[in-house]
């Protein structure tokens, strides 16, 4: 999962070697974007990013509950211990994956307010509503307004970007194993896996490949 190409690139963005790893097992932008994913004309256009090495999702999220609600701290049926689709489709990510689909990314453009299906209260702030990243967004996670600091330490919790994490070691861009994620704020951690949060836990390196897998 990544961002629009289109959406940033070249006003935002205009080099893609800045969401490019060295640590990643292809050689570099060219071989994974261009080639494997796009044209092959030697040149990586907006269409052809993807993710990996990188992720982007777009949304506030801060914990795992976020994203599984109520299968949360669960286990998945299939041998690497991913929901089912049935399952996730219970979920508020899985349901935001349907209503993706479904309006061909329209659902996406907007904040999403989940049904009482896939469970509420489980949102960033304990709403119902996952937020869409952009300035000024952490207020919403803000408890104390009369803190003058509440909102840099919200945003310093935000995850905004992050290396790919898997369950499988060969997947990882840092081996043994890890993420350096960005912070909404601009700083950047690293996670050993599996970390206790996201987005470096077994639950969210499970969790994207599925929500993944019904745009493919």
């Amino acid at each position: 999962m990544i961002f629009d190409g289109y959406a940033v690139i070249p006003e935002y963005l205009s080099d893609t070697e800045v969401i490019w790893c060295p640590s990643w097992r292809q050689a570099g932008t060219i071989a994974r974007y261009d080639e494997e994913k796009g044209n092959s004309d030697g040149k990586v256009q907006p269409h052809e990013i993807s993710k990996e090495p990188f992720n982007y999702t777009g949304w506030v999220i801060l914990e795992d509950i976020n994203i599984l609600g109520p299968l949360h701290n669960g286990t998945g049926t299939d041998d690497t211990g991913r929901y089912a689709q049935g399952q996730f489709a219970q979920t508020p990510w899985g349901e935001l994956q349907a209503r993706n689909i479904a309006t061909n990314g329209a659902a996406s453009d907007e904040d999403f307010k989940t049904s009482v299906h896939a469970g509420q209260g489980f949102m960033p702030g304990g709403g119902d509503t996952l937020y869409r990243l952009r300035r000024g967004v952490e207020r919403f996670l803000i408890t104390d307004i009369n803190n003058p600091g509440a909102s840099a330490q919200a945003s310093s919790v935000i995850p905004v970007m992050w290396d790919h994490v898997s369950t499988f070691a060969k997947d990882f861009t840092h081996v043994p194993g890890g993420a350096n994620v960005l912070y909404m704020d601009g700083h950047v951690e690293f996670l050993r896996y599996p970390a206790t949060r996201f987005p470096v836990t077994p639950e969210s390196a499970k969790t994207f490949g599925r929500y993944n897998r019904g745009f493919k």
